[in-house]
C-alpha cells in the first residue's frame, strides 16, 4: 500500500532548523582560544612565581645555625635592646621600640627552630629551643629589673596593646615568618630580617611580661608572654613550610608513619595555641560594634535642652556593655531618663544606660562657668604665646648682635699705632624716638705716641670702614682717642 505518511518534528529537517537555528561555534571557539591563552601564559607566570632553583640551602642553613648561637655579644645586645625596649614602653615612644627591635638578635634561635624541624635535624632543635629559652628568661628578668627601678609606674597604651593578642597577630607573625625565611634563603642577599623583626614584634611582649613580673601582675604577664609564643611558634612553623618547599636536604630521614603522627600533634598544638587569640579577636570585634551603636544611640538620642554630654565612655563589666554619661546643663525629668533607657533596652537588649548630672537649677551657670573659665584660660594662654615668641626674637636678636670675642685683638693686631681697645654693646635712642643697639669700639693711643690730626683721621676711617666689613653692622659707635 501507498499512502501519505505523517512527519515528525524530529524528521523535519526545516522546521528543526527553525526552532534550534543553527549551532553557534563560538563556545568550542572560545574554550580552545583560553586554553591556548593560558597554556602560552603559563611559563611566564611559573618563570615569575619560581623560587625552588634560586634557593642556596647550604648557605642558609649555616647562616641560621650560626644565627643560632647565643652567647657572648649576642647577650649582651640583648640586654641592651631589652632595657631600650623597655623605656619606649614605659614612656608611650614608638620610636624608641622599632629602634630596639633592629637590633634584637631573638630572630636567630626562633628561626633555628624552624629549621631544625624542617630538615629534621633533632640536635639543632635541642639547640635553638636551650638558646631560645636562655634568652627569653635573660629578656624577662632585665625588663623586670628596668622596671622595678624605673619612677613611672603607671601601664600606658604601649604596654596595655601587648596583653591581648589577636589572630590579627597570628597572621602577622605567620607571614612574617615567610618574608624572613623567603629572604634568607635566596642568593642575593638583602636587609630584610630587621623589617621582620619590627613585623612581628618579639620585643614588647616580652618587655610587658616584664613589667607583669615586676609587678606581679599576671594578667599582664600571661597575656604578653601568650604573645611572644604565637610569635615565636609561627615564625618557627612558617620557616618550616619554606624549607619543606624549598627541598633543604633532609639531616635524618624519618618514618612516613611516624612523620604523619608528628604532623598531627603539631596540626592540634597550633590549634590549642591559634584558637583563643580568635576567640579574643572575635571578642575585640564584637566590642568594637557594639561600642559603636552605644555612640550612636547616645549621640541621636541623649538630647534635652540646655543639657551638654562632656563625657562618654563604654565598658564591658562581666562582657555586658555598659554606657556611662556624664550629663552639665538643666536637669533631665526622671521619666525621659526612662524613655532613654528602655529606647535602648529595645535597640540593644543586652546593653545599659547610665547618667550623671548634676541637680538642681544651677546647671547652666555651671556650664557657662566653665566656658567662662576655658575662654579666659585660652586667651591667657595667647597673650603668654605672643610674649614667649616676642621674648624669644629679642634674644635671638641679641645673639646676632653678640661682638666677637677677638674683634679687640684683630683692632691691635692691624693697627700698631694702637695701644688699646674696648669693645662693647650699647644702646641708643635716636631722635625718632627709637631704640637701637649698636657696637660701640674705643681705641686709645698713649700720650708718647700722639699722632697727628691727619693720622688721627685717617685710622679712624680705616678702623671704621674695617668694623663695618668686620661686623656686618649699618653703624658703628668708634671713638679714637690719645690716653
Amino acid at each position: 500500500m501507498f499512502g501519505r505518511m505523517p512527519i515528525s518534528n524530529e524528521m523535519n529537517p526545516s522546521e528543526d532548523s527553525q526552532t534550534k537555528g543553527p549551532e553557534a561555534p563560538a563556545s568550542p571557539g572560545f574554550l580552545e582560544w583560553w586554553k591556548d591563552t593560558v597554556a602560552m601564559l603559563r611559563p611566564h607566570v611559573l618563570d615569575r612565581l619560581r623560587i625552588v632553583d634560586l634557593a642556596e640551602p647550604e648557605q642558609t642553613m649555616q647562616g641560621i645555625e650560626r644565627d643560632t648561637e647565643f652567647r657572648g655579644f649576642n647577650v649582651w645586645i640583648l640586654v641592651f635592646s631589652i632595657v631600650i625596649a623597655s623605656i619606649g614602653l614605659n614612656v608611650n615612644s614608638t620610636a624608641v621600640i622599632i629602634g630596639a627591635m633592629l637590633i634584637s638578635p631573638l630572630m636567630g634561635p626562633i628561626m633555628g627552630v624552624g629549621l631544625g624541624v624542617g630538615v629534621n635535624n633533632l640536635d639543632l632543635i635541642r639547640k635553638s629551643v636551650g638558646n631560645l629559652g636562655v634568652a627569653t628568661g635573660i629578656a624577662i628578668l632585665s625588663s623586670a629589673l628596668y622596671f622595678l627601678i624605673s619612677p613611672i609606674d603607671e601601664a600606658g597604651s604601649e604596654l596595655l596593646s601587648r596583653t591581648n593578642p589577636t589572630f590579627l597577630d597570628v597572621m602577622v607573625a605567620f607571614f612574617g615568618g615567610l618574608t624572613g625565611i623567603l629572604a634568607g634563603s635566596r642568593k642575593e642577599k638583602n636587609n630584610v630580617i630587621p623589617g621582620v623583626a619590627i613585623a612581628t614584634a618579639l620585643m614588647p611582649p616580652l618587655c610587658t611580661a616584664g613589667y607583669g613580673l615586676a609587678h606581679l601582675d599576671g594578667g599582664y604577664f600571661f597575656g604578653a608572654l601568650y604573645l611572644f609564643l604565637i610569635n615565636a611558634i609561627l615564625i618557627a612553623t612558617s620557616t618550616t613550610l619554606v624549607v619543606r618547599y624549598l627541598r633543604f636536604p633532609i639531616a635524618q630521614p624519618v618514618d612516613a608513619a611516624k612523620e604523619q603522627k608528628y604532623k598531627r600533634y603539631f596540626m592540634m598544638g597550633l590549634a590549642a595555641l591559634v584558637l583563643p587569640s580568635a576567640f579574643i579577636l572575635y571578642n575585640t570585634v564584637t566590642q568594637s560594634v557594639k561600642t559603636s551603636k552605644l555612640q550612636e544611640f547616645i549621640s541621636e538620642t541623649v538630647v534635652f535642652p540646655g543639657t551638654e554630654v562632656v563625657k562618654r565612655e563604654v565598658d564591658f563589666p562581666e562582657g555586658k556593655p555598659v554606657a556611662h554619661v556624664v550629663l552639665l546643663g538643666s536637669t533631665v525629668p526622671a521619666d525621659l531618663v526612662l524613655q532613654w533607657q528602655d529606647d535602648l533596652a529595645k535597640a540593644m537588649p543586652e546593653a545599659e544606660l547610665q547618667l550623671v548630672q548634676n541637680e538642681g537649677p544651677s546647671g547652666l551657670e555651671d556650664l557657662q562657668r566653665m566656658v567662662n573659665l576655658y575662654a579666659e584660660g585660652q586667651t591667657a594662654l595667647s597673650l603668654r604665646d605672643a610674649e614667649l615668641v616676642q621674648l624669644r626674637t629679642e634674644l635671638s636678636n641679641l645673639k646676632d648682635r653678640d661682638l666677637p670675642s677677638s674683634l679687640a685683638s684683630e683692632i691691635l693686631a692691624q693697627a700698631p699705632d694702637v695701644s688699646g681697645v674696648e669693645v662693647a654693646n650699647r644702646r641708643f635712642v635716636g631722635r625718632d624716638g627709637l631704640e637701637r643697639v649698636v657696637p660701640w669700639v674705643d681705641v686709645q693711643v698713649a700720650v708718647q705716641d700722639s699722632l697727628d690730626s691727619l693720622r688721627m683721621v685717617a685710622l679712624e676711617q680705616q678702623i671704621g670702614a674695617w668694623l663695618l666689613l668686620r661686623l656686618d653692622a649699618d653703624s658703628v659707635a668708634l671713638q679714637i682717642r690719645e690716653k
